[in-house]
């Protein structure tokens, strides 16, 4: 009865520290398209002026 216990508690860490991989990803992943569109933006600015 002990082990069933111990093994749904280590169960229940484990799916607990995934969700917070998974929300820590999600966040980096947001500011790496956002860096990226921010760069983007800039480079069109850039590129006007350079042309112009």
């Amino acid at each position: 009865m002990a082990q069933i216990a111990k093994t749904t508690k280590s169960t229940q860490k484990k799916e607990a520290y995934e969700k917070k991989q998974e929300q820590g990803g999600k966040k980096v992943l947001e500011y790496i398209f956002g860096a990226l569109i921010i760069l983007a933006i800039l480079f069109v600015v850039y590129s006007i002026f350079v042309v112009s």
